[in-house]
C-alpha cells in the first residue's frame, strides 16, 4: 500500500506570531471551540487527538496512510480522518476533512488542501486571511497572537470587552463583485 507524505509543525504562541505563513484564531469546529491555525506551509488539514475525541462521529480511514513530519523532525504515520467537519468562520460554514495527529490542546490546522480550493490568501504580516465565499464576496479574518489557553466569558462580559476596544479577532465581509 502506498504511503503519502505530509508535514505540519507544532507552534507555540510566540512562534505562531512570527511564522511567515500562519494566522491563528479561535473558531468553532463541529460546534466546539478550537484554536485554528491557517497554515499555507501545511499540505493537509489536521485536528488534535484531544479535540477529535469530542466529535460526535467516529473517524474514518484515509485512502492511504500519511507519514506526517511534526515537531523535532519526528515522523508519525496516520490513517484516520474526520470527513466533512464543519468549520464556522463567523457567519459562514465550510466543510473540511481533518486528519488526526498528535497535537497539544484543542487545535485544528487548516492546510493547503482546504486553503487553495477556497481561494484563501494569508497575509501573516498583517495577520489577515482572505477567503472567497460562495456569494462571490470575500471573508476577511484578522487574527492576533494566540493566547496559550482559550478564555471563555459570558456574552455580557464579551460585549463589554469589545466596547472597550479589546476584541481579539475581527471579521468583516467585503463585496468584491463589480457594480454595474
Amino acid at each position: 500500500m502506498p504511503i503519502a507524505k505530509s508535514r505540519t509543525f507544532q507552534l507555540t504562541a510566540k512562534e505562531a506570531r512570527i511564522a511567515p505563513d500562519v494566522v491563528t484564531g479561535s473558531f468553532l469546529v463541529n460546534d466546539i471551540s478550537a484554536m485554528v491555525l491557517f497554515d499555507s506551509g501545511t499540505t493537509q488539514s489536521f485536528v488534535s487527538l484531544a479535540l477529535s475525541k469530542r466529535f460526535i462521529r467516529a473517524p474514518g480511514e484515509l485512502d492511504c496512510p500519511l507519514d506526517v513530519e511534526i515537531a523535532n523532525d519526528m515522523i508519525v504515520r496516520v490513517a484516520s480522518v474526520h470527513r466533512g467537519c464543519m468549520l464556522r468562520l463567523f457567519d459562514e460554514q465550510f466543510s473540511v476533512d481533518l486528519v488526526l495527529i498528535p497535537l497539544r490542546g484543542s487545535k485544528v490546522i487548516v492546510g493547503m488542501d482546504w486553503l487553495s480550493p477556497n481561494g484563501a490568501v494569508i497575509d501573516s504580516e498583517r495577520q489577515l486571511v482572505t477567503i472567497r465565499i460562495p456569494s462571490g464576496r470575500e471573508l476577511m479574518i484578522n487574527g492576533e497572537t494566540p493566547q496559550t489557553e482559550l478564555v471563555f466569558c459570558s456574552a455580557a462580559r464579551a460585549r463589554r470587552h469589545f466596547q472597550q476596544g479589546g476584541a481579539r479577532y475581527v471579521a468583516y465581509v467585503m463585496d468584491t463583485r463589480e457594480k454595474g
